[in-house]
């Protein structure tokens, strides 16, 4: 072969070899893993937007509204992955709880009361009640109607800890030890901790955690009950987050008697102060002692619970929310027939923005991932 011949063989070589490097490279593999970086879930959509990430795991209604905008599709719905898993719940600093026992159940009855209050709102669209849920919603977490409808698509409020479930189903219970388990199989927390923090296994350790005295108590409440003497109640919850809706409702003196809210009605004096941007952020706030009950999620609750078993005392003693988080990609990123297993491969390279380590958005990535033979990477 001449020099010529030589030299158009390598220049088609390098063509291929370009063009194939070009084709990796576009559709973002890089072998089997995904990036994930802390980005917080307001900001989501502008950064993908933006295309400074690829992707995100949030809660709603920012996930919705993500969707909604054209900027970002799902990937895959929590609830689709975790059927019916519980998402959101109520934590209580035992010691608070300990002191104002009858507070912590007036609390809980607020919440129920405001979960009545949603549903008959939500029954009824031409009411007033749901005009001014609509607003709550929009002041709260800044979307529209449209993305507060199609949040409650992908979730439902519940305050119950239901353990009566189905043979092969999972009661509020057996998912806080799949969280748990999930927590020791993906490292980040070990057995042996566990073991530190007083427990010799999982089941203990949520037995432990979770306390449904309150909640039963909550129920027996009388419409028309007030706590003796006002009580001061320091309540944490995310920003903008939907999950965590009753209690925007029982705090709004519109749905109480026009001049106070509920919880106000029943004589707690609730103190919010900037709501938290993860979960993590609220269990740090439990252990330096500057809130008494919160919203928050499980996975962090337990998380927590675990790693820093010393320095905080909290209970879980309620639910708040069944699904309601997704992980979504860029619009266009995907073929509208292709599977989710092929959508989450087709991650690799990408950059994810999650919430904060401990959150519940972060372990469900990390267990799609390891579903479909993924690595997540920070």
């Amino acid at each position: 072969m001449n020099k010529r011949a030589i030299g158009a063989v390598i220049v088609v070589l390098l063509i291929v070899v370009v063009a194939v490097a070009g084709f990796y490279l576009t559709r973002g593999d890089s072998g089997d893993k995904i990036s994930a970086t802390q980005v917080n879930v307001g900001l989501q959509k502008d950064s993908i937007k933006e295309g400074n990430i690829d992707g995100g795991v949030l809660w709603d209604p920012y996930a919705s509204d993500a969707i909604l905008s054209g900027d970002a599709e799902v990937v895959i719905w929590s609830g689709d992955f975790w059927k019916d898993h519980p998402c959101c719940i109520i934590a209580v600093d035992n010691d608070f709880a300990e002191k104002n026992p009858d507070a912590v159940i007036a609390f809980l009855a607020g919440q129920i009361r405001s979960l009545a209050w949603i549903e008959t709102a939500l029954a009824d669209k031409n009411s007033e009640d749901y005009k001014t849920l609509v607003d709550i919603v929009y002041k709260h977490s800044n979307v529209s109607e449209s993305v507060m409808l199609e949040s409650l698509e992908h979730m439902d409020f519940e305050i119950d800890m239901n353990n009566d479930v189905a043979e092969g189903e999972r009661g509020f219970n057996d998912w806080l030890e799949y969280y748990t388990e999930q927590f020791i199989d993906l490292e980040i927390f070990s057995e042996s901790q566990l073991k530190d923090a007083g427990y010799d296994n999982v089941e203990s350790f949520v037995d432990d955690l979770v306390d449904s005295a309150y909640l039963e108590r909550a129920y027996g409440i009388q419409d028309g009950f007030v706590l003796e003497n006002e009580v001061s109640m320091r309540i944490g919850q995310l920003a903008g987050d939907l999950h965590q809706l009753a209690l925007v409702v029982s705090l709004d003196k519109r749905v109480g008697d026009g001049e106070k809210s509920i919880l106000e009605m029943m004589n707690i004096k609730p103190i919010t102060d900037t709501p938290y941007n993860a979960g993590g952020d609220i269990m740090n706030a439990f252990m330096g002692d500057k809130l008494d009950i919160a919203y928050v999620g499980s996975p962090p609750t337990i998380q927590f619970s675990v790693t820093n078993a010393k320095t905080l005392d909290v209970s879980i003693i309620a639910c708040a929310n069944i699904n309601g988080s997704a992980l979504i990609a860029k619009s266009g990123m995907f073929d509208e027939n292709m599977t989710t297993e092929e959508k989450v491969q087709g991650l690799a390279g990408k950059t994810i923005g999650i919430p904060l380590t401990s959150s519940i958005q972060y372990l469900l990535l990390l267990s799609i991932a390891e579903k479909y033979g993924m690595e997540v990477t920070l």
